[in-house]
């Protein structure tokens, strides 16, 4: 792109806009509990999380999809079936009809999600690829806090409605059709892929597990939530959504923030993060306050997206560029897989404890525990 107007730009950045919407209908998680009774509260979670599996399996399987179907037909395709699969649960209660369309709308967001990444990277070059891939992340987030809140106002009329925000994927469909050209106007560099080597692959296995835990305990937050404000009566549904949309809210800040922290703080910056969330964290079950609760999870979903962008950041220095593309595909399986096996570790944890207190207090030792780790062994968050 040779001068890239605004407009072009914003359409593009748009593509992100849904790409972490999953969880935006999380909300719907206690009236969904009373819906589906005779269903246990991990099969009922496992609806909202169910569509990382599938996206999970596209993103494994995008290099063979880029060499069957072009960038703006995969790009169409996914906005398609993610529109369509999203909404379809406003028209259903059935739990395996809901199963399914979930399992869908994870495909279509896998279909856009490498597409919404390498767009940028094609079209773009030097210091403003750098800035537009940092932009794309905080539309993320800002995506996924604002679909939250309609559609924690969407809650009023019911909890199917909820899943109507997913129809915003054909608004986005229009604006890239319309904005952003289907040919590609600036020469790209041809960067041959080389496998990690061996020395440098168990380095960033150990990021794509730390990315895991940092988004499984993302993801366990937006299931936990809204049940542990609604069934302890520190608020109605509607506020806990409320809630919800502030930690989506306080993931963008920590993006938006992160180069000065980074910058900053240096080799000080992980252990920091991570005492912010595990003190976030305990903030959660040990308040009586909806407004200490707020607290709490603003600092801890600061402090997770901070630490997130701190992995892709480090991940230039642990292999050679020529790898660097794999390197971020694991890593962002790692996330995705983080996603998945949140709800299933959340029923684990249950099986110990049944007070929905005991996930927030298990997450926040871990974190403690990585934060001493990381201060008394920098060296080890440098290999």
């Amino acid at each position: 792109m040779k001068k890239g107007n605004t407009i072009e730009i914003i359409a593009i950045l748009s593509l992100s806009f849904i790409l972490t919407s999953t969880y935006s209908v999380s909300g719907v998680v206690p009236t969904l509990l009373n819906v589906f009774s005779s269903y246990s509260r991990s099969s009922v979670e496992f609806l909202v999380s169910i569509p990382s599996i599938s996206m999970i399996v596209m993103i494994a399987l995008s290099p063979l999809v880029a060499k069957i179907l072009s960038e703006r037909t995969t790009i169409i395709l996914g906005l398609l079936t993610a529109g369509f699969a999203g909404i379809m649960p406003a028209f259903t209660a059935d739990y395996s009809m809901i199963f399914i369309s979930r399992i869908i709308t994870g495909i279509g967001f896998g279909l856009i999600n490498t597409r919404a990444v390498s767009i940028i990277s094609e079209r773009f070059s030097g210091r403003r690829r750098a800035h537009l891939l940092g932009y794309r992340t905080s539309v993320e987030t800002l995506g996924q806090t604002i679909l939250t809140l309609i559609a924690g106002q969407l809650l009023i009329l019911g909890w199917q409605p909820a899943f109507l925000i997913y129809s915003i994927s054909f608004l986005i469909l229009i604006i890239y059709l319309f904005f952003v050209p289907n040919e590609k106007t600036i020469e790209q560099t041809i960067i041959k892929r080389e496998a990690i080597p061996l020395r440098q692959l168990l380095s960033v296995f150990i990021s794509a597990l730390f990315g895991g835990l940092l988004i499984a305990t993302n993801t366990a937050n937006s299931l936990r939530i809204p049940s542990y404000i609604v069934e302890n009566n520190l608020g109605s549904a509607l506020i806990a959504n409320r809630i919800l949309s502030l930690f989506m809210f306080a993931g963008f800040m920590g993006g938006a923030l992160f180069g000065p922290l980074f910058t900053t703080l240096k080799k000080h910056f992980l252990p920091a993060m991570m005492s912010m969330g595990a003190i976030g964290l305990l903030f959660i079950p040990l308040s009586s306050s909806i407004y200490l609760i707020a607290v709490g999870v603003f600092l801890c979903g600061f402090a997770i997206t901070s630490s997130v962008s701190s992995i892709f950041t480090n991940l230039p220095e642990k292999v050679p560029l020529t790898s660097l593309n794999t390197a971020n595909a694991m890593v962002l399986i790692g996330c995705n897989l983080g996603a998945t096996v949140a709800p299933l570790l959340l029923n684990l944890i249950g099986k110990l404890s049944t007070s929905l207190a005991v996930p927030f207090v298990f997450f926040a030792l871990v974190f403690f525990i990585i934060s001493a780790g990381v201060f008394l062994f920098p060296r080890m968050t440098n290999k």
